[in-house]
This record gives structure tokens, sequence and C-alpha cells, in this order.
């Protein structure tokens, strides 16, 4: 941002700098929040727990909104939602304990995808649920690729379902949904061209997990949900949705068709993310993207947060008392498992403080003081053999990938590592000071991977010259005899493709908010002319 851009597509500032495609593999929209915290409140610690403030603040305006669709305009069922939702064990636990802001984010729009589809095909709100549902998908999409597979999947799996009982507006709802789909694409674009265009290569995805190993008990769902546990491993529901749920079982003669099935469906996702269910017989399925089976907790609680409301409900505790009691059970429940999760960290690890220390992180805090050390280790340290990121890499360079992270150049028989201060870097560029080569000629294999080499220029000791690919996707370029001091810049150049689908995404959803927002405005006007006329 400081360089005047929103979005990276490779990396030449972590993940070693080798130039590994990690911007075209995890959207990063999100991070653009952070960077305007940062620019303004400078403090990286206090900035990233700004950070979250703003997520946790924005999650619960989107939950009311989509509570306040489903409960028809009843403010205290969406407020009571939004609380219970936000305040649940699995979002503080994707905020706390795996710090995956990622995902995190992309949780906030998980309600807004569900209530479009809701809109839809319950509601016969067509134009709106539309609008709502390609929104709701591609907000997931800015910011976590796999939360809204997650969701598309499961919207699928409902729909095939909601079919078998009810297929009078069949035609339709099919409209609706194929524009909503449509929606989401242009919506999309920005991550999607990208990302398709970077799955063309033969590049390494995330890995899948051995889910023969998948060991997620229903015992182990209820322990965690009891003790409402947010540290790492410690994937459940909070015990506010537990109790709710629970004493809801014995309300179910005074709950509504709909309710009763979003029940069902939420009680059965629960057994089917636990091992209770085969899991490994899926693993060499398509379904083996999601890599962690509890991840379906992103639906589940949304869906739970529903039952949950319809059950105080019937306690009768919508009122303004309930909605105070439930704010400050739910609150109170957030500090208490705060606390619980910083004692138990400081217990286990401790600050950083030594060179030693921040030369092997994983298990050290970071604090004020070590911030600016810690994390730009990628710049300060000479030797990278701990951490080969390899996430979007080309598989071509893993095969090298010791080499190309511990920063080697080579030339014939001559290799040599670089010194991380001889390393600059710069958006989408890296350059390299080389001093005292050997002096025979020829081709020069330098740290960087290249993925099209179209989209690259290299300049040597500010000249453009002419650069290849060797087998493991590394950059060369011919060494002149005798030249044995030069200056090698790579620069990566967004390709056009790439910046006409960013501008098509961010108009078409910009326009698809004015739109709802017109739509929410007529429909509060003609509400507003009914009333004049009773």
């Amino acid at each position: 941002m400081k360089s005047g851009h929103l979005l990276s597509y490779i990396s030449t500032y972590s993940a070693a700098r080798v130039g590994i495609a990690t911007g075209q593999g995890y959207p990063s929209v999100n991070l653009i929040i952070y960077g305007l915290i940062r620019l303004i409140l400078v403090k990286p610690v206090v900035s990233y727990y700004s950070y979250i403030m703003v997520e946790q603040f924005l999650g619960l305006i989107v939950a009311f909104y989509a509570g306040w669709i489903f409960f028809k305009d009843s403010k205290k069922s969406a407020l009571i939602f939004a609380i219970v939702l936000r305040t649940s064990a699995y979002v503080m636990h994707n905020d706390y304990g795996r710090a995956d802001i990622g995902e995190v984010w992309a949780l906030i729009f998980v309600p807004l995808a569900l209530i479009g589809y809701y809109s839809i095909t319950a509601r016969k709100e067509y134009t709106k649920g539309a609008l709502i549902l390609s929104l709701g998908l591609s907000l997931e999409l800015y910011s976590h690729i796999l939360t809204a597979a997650i969701t598309i999947l499961f919207l699928i799996g409902i729909y095939i379902l909601h079919l078998l009982g009810d297929r009078k507006s069949l035609v339709i709802e099919l409209k609706s949904l194929i524009c909503g789909v449509i929606l989401f694409a242009l919506e999309s674009l920005v991550i999607l061209v990208p990302l398709i265009d970077l799955l063309r290569k033969d590049i390494a995805t995330p890995g899948s997990i051995l889910w023969d190993n998948y060991d997620y008990s229903p015992l182990k769902l209820v322990e965690l949900s009891l003790t409402n546990s947010i540290g790492m491993g410690s994937e459940n529901i909070g015990i506010i949705l537990l109790l709710l749920t629970f004493i809801g079982i014995f309300f179910w003669k005074k709950i509504s068709t709909n309710i009763r099935k979003i029940y069902i469906i939420s009680i059965l996702l629960l057994v089917l993310i636990t091992n209770i269910f085969p899991w490994s017989l899926l693993q060499n399925t398509p379904l083996r993207i999601i890599q962690f089976p509890w991840r379906l907790l992103a639906i589940i609680i949304v869906l739970l947060s529903v039952c949950s409301v319809v059950t105080l409900d019937n306690t009768r505790m919508l009122k303004v008392w309930g909605i105070i009691l439930v704010t400050i059970v739910s609150i109170t429940a957030v500090v208490v498992s705060e606390q619980n999760f910083i004692s138990n960290e400081e217990s286990m690890y401790h600050i950083a403080r030594s060179d030693k220390d921040i030369a092997d992180p994983w298990d050290k805090l970071i604090n004020s003081s070590n911030y600016n050390k810690m994390l730009s280790i990628n710049q300060t340290a000479d030797t990278n053999k701990y951490f080969t990121y390899n996430d979007y890499n080309k598989k071509s360079a893993r095969e090298n990938d010791v080499s190309i992270f511990n920063h080697e150049v080579s030339i014939g028989n001559y290799r040599k590592r670089i010194s991380n201060k001889d390393i600059e870097s710069g958006y989408q560029e890296v350059t390299y000071k080389l001093r005292n080569l050997p002096t025979n000629g020829g081709k020069l294999t330098l740290p960087f991977v290249i993925y099209d080499k179209n989209n690259y220029k290299v300049y040597l000791n500010d000249r453009k010259v002419e650069f290849y690919e060797n087998e493991y996707s590394q950059l060369q370029i011919i060494k002149d005899k005798n030249l044995q001091n030069m200056d090698v810049k790579v620069k990566y150049f967004v390709p056009i493709m790439y910046k006409v689908a960013n501008v098509v995404s961010f108009l078409v959803s910009g326009i698809s908010i004015l739109f709802l927002l017109y739509i929410e405005y007529k429909n509060k006007k003609k509400q507003g002319d009914f009333i004049d006329v009773e």
C-alpha cells in the first residue's frame, strides 16, 4: 500500500522472497483493511487487535442484517442472533487460537450467503435473494477460498433436498439462482481470474489431511464446547450454543416446519463432522479439498444460532431484559475464554527476546518490541531451510526448494548463498546485489521462481536483458565473462487480464450493493405507506 498498490500476486517480501504466487492462491482483499489500520495507527500489535475489533464489529452488522431478514424485521431477534453467533467459540477460536484472519473474515459473510439462498427458496424474493447470495459468496471468496467452496457445496446439497419436497417454483428459482451465480462469478473475477490462471500451471496446492487419522469424536466436540475453549485444536460450537441446542429439543412441538428442518440439518452436520462418519472413505474424492471436516462449523454455527433465537423466544426471553442477559452471558463467556487462552499461551510459550528465539519463531510470542525483527526474518536471516513455503509454488521448483529458499546462485559448478542483506525487496520485484562472482561466463541461475515468462522483466545493471527458465522454473540470465559484480532486478508485471477482472469485479459488486440498497429502500417505503393507510 505504501508503494501505491492494493493487491499483490507474488511474494517479494514474505515466503523467503523467492517469488511464490501466494497472492494468487490466497485471497487478500481483507488485508486492505488491515493495511489502512496499520498506516493510521502505525503500532503493529495495536493495529492487529484493532483489525480483529473491526472484523467483529462488521461481523455483528452483517449477522444483524441477515437475522433481520430471516426473522422478518424483528430487531430483537436479529440482535440476539448476531450476539450469539459472533461470540460463539468457533468464531473466537479462529480469531485467537488459529489466528486465521482469512477464514475468520470469510465467516463474517456466511450468514449473508445463507440468507440469500433462503430468500430465494423460502421467501420467493428472487431479485433480492440473488443479490444477497452473490455478495455473500463473493465476499467470502475475497478472504478465503475454502470457506466459499464449503458454502457452495452445502447450498447445492440443500437445494437438491429442497427439490425432493417442493418443485412448484422450480423454473423461477433456478432463474434466480443462476442470476446469483452469474453475479457471483462477475463479482469474484478479481480472485477467480488469477486463481484459474495459476491452476493451469503445474503448481503445488495446499496438501490434504489423512482422514484415516481424523480423531474429532462426538465426546471431544461436547467437552470442548462445555469448556468454551478457543485455543489451537479446540474447534467447537461453545457452551451457549450447546446448551440452547439441547434446550430447544423440549420445544420441538412449538417450532415451525422450517425451523425443524434447520434444527435437523444442524444436528446431522454436527454428527457428520465427527469421526462417526467414515471420512477415510472420501480421502481420494474432490471433498478432500476441505482438509478438516470440522470446517463445516462455519455453516453449523449460523444454523444453530437461528435455532437458539427460536428457543429463547419460546422461553419468553426476547424482551429487553432477555437481550441484556444474553449479551452479558455471551460477553462473560468470551472474556473468560480469552483469559484462559492467554494464560495457557503464556504458560507454554515465552516472548522472543534473543536472536536464537527469533531464528526459531514457531513457539514464541510476539510483542511490540520484537515484532519488526520477528516479522522481517525473511529479510535478515541468512538461512531459510526451516521455512520452505510450498503452497502454490511450482512443482518443478519444489524439487530444488532447499537451494531456492536458501537463496543460492549458481553458474557452472560454482554455487554461492546470497546474504539477505544483498537482496532488496520492492512491490512485486526483487533486486540481487551480486559481488565477487567467478570470471567465467554462462547462464547464471537465481533463487527466483518464474510462472509465466510473459509477465516478467529482468534488468542487469539497469539494462533490460533477456532471461531464461531452467528445469526447476528458476530465473536464469546470461553472465558475461569477467563480469563479477552486478545488480539483477526481476520485476513482475500484472497481466492486463487481471486488471480488467479487478475493475469488472468492483464495478459489479458496487452496482449489486447499490441495487440491494434501492430494494431495501423501496420495501421500507412500502411498509411506511402501508402503516400510513392503516
